[in-house]
């Protein structure tokens, strides 16, 4: 009887999609994106009450923000600052404000596995948290590459973020 009492309870705690981040989740942290052993880039995030910052620092300088509703693509090379509506896609963005469906998943640390949904961009994804920090997240996307996003340095902070394009770039609204 008490077997039968304590897998149930578990298979309540399984069923019910546990909450990871807190809200709002404030934090900043270095990212190192690999797929199947190869560099893809690294830089840092900065993520703030839905609002973000990446800046990429390799392969080469660029810039990816979101705030208030707007998708700003800063390209250092061409100086050029493409803005879109921000339709709330971005991966991480997603993650971040807990919007998928999730369930334990064992491993050394407190990991979980993210339940995509239609029209997702990924078909598999593990997430490996230590304590409330991210360690790393790992993906197949839909189109079977597996990447493998690194945080190191995260830290909770409470700043803003600020973005400003640059003067003399020029601005491409894509709508």
């Amino acid at each position: 009887m008490r077997i039968l009492i304590v897998g149930f309870i578990s298979f309540l705690i399984q069923s019910n999609p546990t909450i990871y981040f807190k809200e709002p989740l404030n934090f900043d942290a270095e990212i190192h994106i690999n797929s199947e052993g190869n560099f893809i880039s690294k830089g840092t995030m900065s993520f703030r009450e839905e609002a973000f910052i990446y800046n990429l620092v390799s392969p080469y300088n660029q810039t990816i923000a979101s705030k208030n509703g707007k998708l700003y693509v800063q390209d250092d090379d061409f100086q050029q600052v493409i803005i879109y509506n921000d339709t709330k896609t971005f991966f991480l963005q997603d993650l971040f404000n807990n919007k998928y469906e999730t369930e334990s998943f064992p491993c050394p640390n407190n990991c979980f596995k993210l339940n995509p949904q239609d029209g997702s961009t990924f078909q598999e994804a593990l997430v490996s948290m230590n304590g409330s920090i991210i360690d790393w997240i790992r993906l197949i996307d839909i189109k079977d590459q597996r990447i493998f996003i690194k945080f190191e340095n995260f830290k909770f902070e409470s700043s803003n973020i600020t973005y400003v394009v640059p003067q003399n770039y020029e601005i491409i609204s894509n709508d």
